[in-house]
């Protein structure tokens, strides 16, 4: 997106926040409604009015209990909790939920252990269409802040949405195309804040309105943040990490700004029977790596006679590394009640994603990453066969894909993928049953080889390997629910996915800077599979809620990099490999409804996950994370909230060769709300949260960067948020 569009959707965020006092003087009527809604943030909510929502990434229109595969939604007030500058940071507080994180501005959703290609991240059922997948230092191009609901489908989504959800999918939904009338002609909300820790400033805002069968939808956000506090040094291991004084950093976290900004429109029209709608959406990021540095050699400067007086040994200085991000996307929808005989809806949704990521080291560019890729998907829901509900599809990827620059270590590749999915669910008395398969073709072609420059045994790569990838993946997945009780069901899913590996694995070869390794990859590299069994017991609709699995997963031939021990241009070398493995791990979720006293409404939440990953030759997968427990406490009146969370997290010792262990830390939230007295249909609500109170030095397990980037420090922040 161009600086000029986003400075435009900057304004409009300002703006919206500006005219809703004029907008929001509506007559006065429910001003009670408005106060309960603003508070839907109790585990009433999040655990009994939550089960009725329905699943978006579903297209049997599932609600939540009905659903034979650990699920979560997030949506109202407890995502406004959660809402963080990143998708992964906004879930890491859910159970089996980890934040590959590079720092605290960019994250990345990590499932049960798995990250980047085994977790899809979708925004309305489709692709993403970043890179975010390809590694950890690329940000995920969605604002969290301008979701309506988070969906988290744990384990295997490989039948509905292919090889990259072998682990699992978060899916983000907007309204930026609209699928219904909006109630009143104008609508929308808003939210202002600042924080104490980073210096943030952010803003953004929503509006929604229509008339006779069109829908509108506008959209916009801006946020900005210094270098942020965190409670110590930078190094978890600070043998080397001193400043040009000799002095070890501490309290400031070197080049973790971010910047950045978006925005979206839409319109649809809406029909008896038929409705379409389109929408643009904008996205912008800047941001530094934290510990990301760069080697410059003074001769390369023009400035090198400013450096005569140094040693004269010093060869080199070190530049930071930072991103621009820029990513523009189209979607389309058309959907089709009752479209043609035996078909009881039809949906076929369109997105096209113009993606760059753009490395630079110092002021030089590094590596330009660019993908452009095209999502299509046609979905057929057919008329009830009896107790038989079912959907079938087909669904078309294409992804150009190029890097360019000295220090590119992916080769330009195009990557196709044509799929066919069916899903059948039938209910039985007590019982639900459900069943589908996923045939997906997908096609490599590498257009270009990188250069080989360094020693042969490191070298997985053929002298002139195949131009052609090709793999087929099929999958295969049964599901039931036994109900046991109207309130309580037990949950059994068995499938067997398989997924190919992608052309970074097959292919890769070279200094990945912001990573700070250099990679390789493996053209031999075979399609993993995995087997994967879970058990699950959930209670809903009365004061105790909540949710128990026990899960594995049977990996045969799985991908993950190996750090070999060595190294190259003063980088670890990190090899591309394949063994199997297996996962095992369960989650914990509870949560208790004391009920309403004359004081206010109380309730209890609580939870523990855990994971462990095997190698077959014994060693641990790397990156895991640690097991967690977690307990929160809610208290809200007619206009005051009050909430506090409190999360342990274990010491990560189980570590793969040349991986260092992980502390554990105790994590601390709070957040007090107070709903400003209005007897209009808008809400005004003031907002203090507090992160890390504690001060923790937390680092994440699961990211690439956790010795050198810890989480932000203690960190207050102060906002308004209204609805009108």
């Amino acid at each position: 997106m161009k600086k000029t569009q986003c400075a435009c959707f900057a304004i409009l965020a300002g703006n919206l926040i500006t005219a809703l006092p004029a907008i929001a003087e509506e007559p006065e009527h429910g001003a009670e409604h408005e106060a309960e809604h603003s508070h839907e943030h109790g585990l009433k909510h999040m655990h009994t009015e939550i089960e009725e929502i329905v699943v978006q990434a579903t297209p049997l229109d599932r609600k939540l209990v009905e659903l034979s595969q650990s699920a979560t939604v997030l949506t109202g007030a407890e995502l406004q909790r959660a809402v963080s500058n990143n998708i992964g940071d906004t879930l890491t507080r859910l159970p089996g939920l980890s934040n590959a994180s590079f720092g605290q501005n960019v994250g990345r959703p990590v499932i049960r252990g798995m990250q980047g290609q085994r977790v899809g991240v979708l925004s309305n059922n489709m692709a993403s269409g970043d890179a975010s997948a390809v590694s950890q230092d690329h940000a995920v191009s969605v604002e969290p802040f301008l979701a309506d609901q988070v969906e988290v489908l744990r384990g295997p989504s490989t039948l509905l949405y292919g090889s990259g959800a072998i682990g699992g999918i978060v899916n983000i939904v907007t309204n930026t195309i609209p699928r219904e009338i909006p109630d009143k002609p104008v609508s929308g909300r808003a939210i202002a804040q600042l924080d104490s820790a980073a210096n943030q400033r952010f803003a953004g805002g929503r509006l929604d309105f229509g008339q006779g069968s069109f829908a509108f939808h506008a959209n916009a956000f801006y946020r900005q943040t210094d270098d942020y506090e965190i409670p110590g040094e930078a190094e978890l291991y600070p043998d080397h990490d001193v400043d040009e004084n000799g002095e070890t950093a501490e309290g400031i976290l070197e080049n973790s700004f971010l910047d950045n900004q978006g925005g979206a429109l839409g319109a649809s029209w809406i029909g008896e029977r038929w409705q379409t709608g389109i929408s643009w959406t904008g996205y912008e990021s800047q941001y530094g790596i934290p510990g990301g540095h760069h080697h410059e050699d003074h001769e390369d400067h023009e400035d090198h006679e400013d450096h005569e007086g140094h040693d004269e040994h010093e060869e080199c200085e070190e530049t930071h590394v930072y991103v621009d991000l820029e990513s523009e996307r189209w979607d389309a929808e058309l959907t089709g009640h009752d479209p043609f005989a035996g078909i009881e809806q039809l949906k076929f949704k369109f997105a096209n994603i113009d993606y760059t990521h753009t490395e630079f080291e110092g002021e030089n560019v590094g590596t330009v990453f660019e993908s452009d890729t095209t999502d299509t998907r046609l979905e057929l829901s057919h008329n009830p066969w009896g107790a038989v509900n079912g959907a079938f599809g087909l669904q078309y990827r294409g992804i150009d894909f190029s890097a360019m620059g000295a220090e590119a270590f992916v080769p330009d590749t195009d990557t196709t993928t044509w799929a066919f999915f069916w899903l059948e669910s039938a209910e039985f008395d007590s019982w639900q049953l459900d069943m589908g398969f996923r045939y997906e073709d997908i096609g490599i072609d590498v257009l270009e080889i990188l250069g080989h420059d360094h020693p042969e045994e490191h070298d997985s790569l053929d002298e002139d390997p195949p131009e052609h990838f090709s793999f087929s993946p099929f999958s295969v997945s049964l599901g039931a629910i036994w109900h046991v009780s109207e309130g309580s069901h037990f949950s059994f899913s068995l499938s067997r996915a398989e997924r190919g590996p992608n052309a970074q694995e097959l292919l890769a070869h070279g200094p990945h800077i912001a990573n700070q390794t250099f990679e390789i990859g493996d053209q031999y590299l075979k399609a993993e599979s995995n087997l994967h069994g879970e058990i699950g017991y959930r209670i809903h609709g009365g004061k105790l809620t909540g949710n128990i699995v026990i899960y594995t997963d049977d990996f045969d031939g799985y991908i993950y990099q190996v750090n070999t021990g060595q190294e190259e241009h003063g980088l670890p070398v990190m090899q591309w490999s394949q063994q199997d493995a297996e996962f095992t791990g369960g989650e914990v979720e509870l949560g208790y409804d004391i009920g309403h006293f004359a004081n206010g409404h109380w309730q209890l939440t609580g939870f523990y996950d855990r994971v462990r990953a095997k190698l077959d030759n014994g060693e641990n997968v790397p990156l895991m994370p640690p097991s967690r427990i977690g307990l929160g406490i809610d208290w809200h009146s007619d206009l005051w909230s009050v909430a506090a969370n409190w999360i342990h997290a274990s010491d990560q010792d189980r570590v793969a060769d040349h991986e260092t262990a992980t502390p554990g830390y105790d994590l601390l939230n709070a957040e007090v709300s107070w709903l400003f007295p209005n007897k209009g249909e808008s809400s005004w609500e003031a907002f203090l949260k507090g992160h890390n109170l504690l001060n923790e030095d937390i680092r994440n397990s699961t990211s690439h960067l956790k010795d050198r980037a810890p989480q932000i420090g203690r960190n207050f922040i102060l906002g308004l948020r209204a609805r009108f």
